[in-house]
């Protein structure tokens, strides 16, 4: 009788599941308030939750209560190390442009996050040099939940995390340098490198980290000047960097002794809580200038902060005459944000953002169905979404037309042969069903345009392997070219709305296996956190 009263919950949370009465990302009853409604002992209830949290339903959020998941119906989308370097073009000020145009689509879409309380005209002078030392102490207090224990009078603040990016590539490396940098990452890193004129250097993360061995012998053949590593849940995929990854990074640092910035915006953004840490915080050699902050969509609602680390001589000169100082409202506001118990705080966003996450992916996932998988993230303000073909160079550039604060396409994340595949989307939006639709209505075109090609011509030529990956690369480059020229005819480009009644047949999918984890394996070669 007792498991049967167990099961009547999970009965009643399928019913409303069904019913669509809680979705994806809502906060579940209380447990006694659901004890009332259904006349359950609280006990019963307690355990109808376990059993839900057990099966993925539901899971439970310290000092918040239970949640509703997403069950996804597809395997999630592997992300794979790379297997070779890559130098990119030194096409100057051209990606920079083109990734210019997606900065919406990078930071918080939320209109009251950091937003000042004050309205006085005087609290907006700038307050120059590091910043109050009050709100430093408070960022102080939030970097020592990362691992990272600094005292406030080392802490710079600014308005924005890529101009101290901008000031320390700058001031550390020289026009022509060789710069590496771990990718998928946030592209402005890559595109500001390339605009100053470095020689960016991309080695492709997975889900379990680099090569080891190819990032050593990047660093012993070429003549690396900067290291640039993306920290936790960072842009586009949300992977979380295991301890051994961490240790292992550092230990080449220590042992090359070259200067690296760790950009990290998005440690805030985990999905889960629990104890984390960063390449910073394992840092006793001070070589690693880390970077944080907090960036939204809104006019002066972005905040920075930065170590500099043993090149604080170097760049208290650069800093100060940047001349990034936030107004006494900006600090008001990130000092706000910073304290626990805040209405605005940064762990209450978080939790808004994972269940706005979860609501996106759902959606997403039934519009699009088998069209589509997720990389599995563990944090952070993206999806990494897989195509199952990628659109064409037309499709792309209607679809960035309407949805460029919305996506980040993958040519512009990636740098692999398979970057056309890849979308980055933001779940910060409160609205992902127009996206949902225009991607559904473009991938079914496509997917017409292909079966009709296929028909038509009856002589089907055989490729090698090579043919197929140079027209991978050329796909992705003509990708990048139209995101270039639509930035610059935007104020006249209309997004052709392209209407299909006819439902697309569904295609078969072959199941890749995760590869088995072999801890041996990971000790003697390879970084597989």
């Amino acid at each position: 009788m007792a498991d049967f009263l167990y099961k009547g919950v999970v009965d009643w949370f399928l019913d409303q599941m069904s019913q669509e009465a809680i979705v994806p990302g809502d906060k579940m009853p209380s447990l006694r308030a659901l004890s009332k409604q259904l006349g359950l002992s609280l006990n019963t209830v307690i355990h109808g939750y376990e059993l839900l949290s057990e099966d993925g339903w539901i899971e439970s959020r310290p000092k918040s209560g239970y949640f509703v998941c997403h069950r996804s119906d597809t395997k999630p989308a592997l992300l794979l190390a790379g297997d070779e370097l890559r130098e990119l073009a030194n096409d100057g000020t051209k990606p920079a442009w083109s990734c210019l145009a997606h900065r919406a689509a990078l930071v918080d879409q939320s209109d009251a996050f950091l937003s000042p309380a004050a309205r006085q005209e005087e609290v907006h002078l700038p307050v120059l040099g590091k910043g109050h030392l009050a709100v430093r102490e408070a960022v102080s207090e939030h970097l020592k939940g990362l691992g990272i224990k600094v005292h406030a009078s080392h802490l710079w603040l600014g308005h924005s995390p890529l101009a101290i990016f901008t000031q320390t590539v700058q001031t550390l490396t020289q026009r022509g340098d060789s710069v590496l940098v771990l990718t998928p990452c946030d592209p402005r890193i890559t595109t500001t490198l390339q605009s100053l004129g470095r020689q960016v250097i991309a080695l492709t993360a997975g889900e379990r980290g680099v090569d080891l061995d190819l990032a050593i012998r990047c660093l012993r053949d070429k003549a690396i000047r900067l290291i640039v590593l993306p920290g936790q849940f960072s842009f586009p995929a949300g992977q979380l960097v295991s301890n051994l990854s961490l240790r292992r990074w550092l230990a080449i640092i220590e042992e090359t002794k070259l200067p690296v910035i760790e950009w990290d915006l998005c440690s805030h953004l985990a999905y889960r809580a629990g104890s984390m840490m960063t390449y910073k915080s394992m840092d006793s050699s001070d070589h690693i200038v880390y970077i944080g902050g907090v960036e939204s969509k809104g006019v002066d609602r972005s905040a920075s902060w930065c170590l500099p680390g043993r090149y604080q001589a170097v760049l208290e000169g650069a800093f100060l005459g940047a001349d990034m100082a936030l107004s006494d409202a900006q600090q008001m506001a990130l000092n706000d944000a910073l304290q626990p118990n805040s209405k605005r705080s940064l762990t209450k966003r978080a939790r808004e953002v994972w269940a706005n996450s979860e609501r996106v992916k759902a959606h997403l996932e039934t519009r699009l169905g088998e069209h589509v998988s997720f990389a599995a993230s563990k944090g952070g303000m993206s999806l990494w979404m897989r195509l199952s073909k990628p659109l064409d160079v037309a499709s792309m550039t209607a679809l960035l037309a309407g949805f460029r604060h919305a996506i980040v396409p993958g040519a512009l994340v990636s740098h692999e042969a398979d970057a056309n595949h890849w979308l980055a989307v933001n779940v910060t939006l409160d609205d992902v069903e127009p996206l949902a639709k225009a991607l559904a209505e473009h991938l079914v075109v496509d997917e017409e345009i292909k079966t009709t090609k296929t028909v038509n011509d009856p002589v089907i030529e055989l490729k090698t392997e090579s043919a197929e990956v140079s027209e991978q690369t050329e796909e992705a480059e003509e990708i990048a070219e139209a995101i270039e020229s639509d930035l610059q005819m935007f104020d006249v480009l209309e997004a052709n709305n392209v209407g299909a009644s006819d439902k697309e047949a569904k295609k078969s999918r072959n199941a890749t296996t995760e590869p088995l984890y072999n801890p041996m394996l990971d000790l003697i070669n390879h970084d597989f956190g």
